[in-house]
């Protein structure tokens, strides 16, 4: 059943400000006054285009978020049950009918369907007749919605219908109940902040390190080496999809990103968490005068419930040095 014949779709375009601040500080001669005042403005809008950066880091497509209020500040979207109205807000235990997912539309640039972690099948809906619901069925562009900036580069923003381009989501008072669209002029309480499912820390770990340089002969030693993900609790994941894209999502540019990527597939495709890692025996020989250690990229995922949290352990590779310094030619270490 459709829900409404769709009667427009609006694309913002977004703008960014690129302005040469050195080669306009020295192409014009200014007075000293002028100049100090010339430079104070600049580290204003520079630290503005910073903040909007950050902001368009953000990896929006195939990622899932908390969505916070920017009025009632502890209260997030939330879906609790399968009927039409039965989304809200919730100020207490984060837990995943909190968790939006973020589908961008194949063709559509900019617009998403966003439906819930805890029932993927139900998305949200700009119905012409019945307003804001969440709706099961086949896919119709009033289910499509834009994330419009809020302008004052604070990370909140505007959820827009793509079809109904002045519906927004909004949170009309503290009452739970109290979400649904609004047309008329922009109020703080129609900004949500959208909080990534999982925070990524990207680093290389020193595993193993002998100095050898001293020694006449070789030495060998075992460790133990840990390949693919380990999580901090014993946790069940309703789908395992969801759980990669957004760790992906969270890697946003790494340079090891093809690498962490196929790792997540690899470890990803038992349904078992502890069959989600490995852990090798390998025998290490370091040769007489010479500083050996080995490096293994490694990626801790903060999740957002607790229990999502887990760590991911990849390549690992062998240093040699004649010095107290290692030389990384490849840039292996991140």
């Amino acid at each position: 059943m459709a829900l409404g014949t769709p009667k427009s779709e609006a694309g913002a375009k977004n703008s960014v400000l690129r302005v040469n601040f050195t080669t306009l500080l020295y192409t014009i001669k200014f007075e000293p006054i002028l100049e100090m005042a010339i430079l104070g403005v600049s580290i204003i809008v520079l630290g503005a285009l910073l903040a909007q950066a950050m902001a368009d880091d953000l990896v929006f497509a195939h990622n899932e978020f908390l969505l916070y209020n920017k009025v009632y500040h502890k209260s997030r979207l939330r879906q609790f049950g399968t009927g039409w109205r039965q989304y809200g807000t919730y100020n207490y235990e984060v837990a995943s009918n909190q968790l939006w997912l973020f589908d961008p539309h194949p063709y559509k640039a900019g617009c998403y369907y966003i439906s819930n972690e805890a029932y993927p099948h139900y998305r949200f809906a700009m119905s012409r007749r019945n307003g804001l619901i969440m709706y099961k069925g086949q896919y119709y562009d009033d289910q499509l919605w834009k994330l419009v900036p809020s302008g004052k580069n604070d990370g909140f923003y505007y959820i827009y219908s793509c079809t109904y381009t002045k519906k927004r989501i909004t949170k009309f008072g503290p009452n739970d109940q109290k979400v649904g669209s609004y047309d008329k002029g922009q109020h703080d309480d129609q900004l949500w902040k959208l909080v990534p499912r999982f925070q990524a820390d990207i680093y290389t770990d020193d595993i193993f390190h002998f100095d050898n340089r001293q020694g006449s002969t070789s030495i060998t030693r075992t460790i133990s080496v840990t390949t693919g993900i380990v999580t901090t609790e014993s946790s069940s994941f309703k789908s395992t999809t969801t759980f990669k894209t957004s760790m992906e999502a969270s890697l946003g540019g790494s340079k090891a990103s093809a690498e962490f990527s196929q790792a997540l597939e690899t470890s990803l495709s038992s349904s078992t968490t502890s069959s989600w890692s490995k852990t090798e025996q390998i025998v290490f020989t370091i040769p007489p005068k010479k500083n050996f250690k080995v490096m293994q990229h490694k990626v801790n995922f903060e999740g957002v419930i607790p229990s999502d949290s887990c760590t991911m352990m990849t390549s690992i590779k062998i240093f040699e040095s004649d010095t107290a310094t290692f030389s990384d030619p490849d840039k292996f270490i991140i």
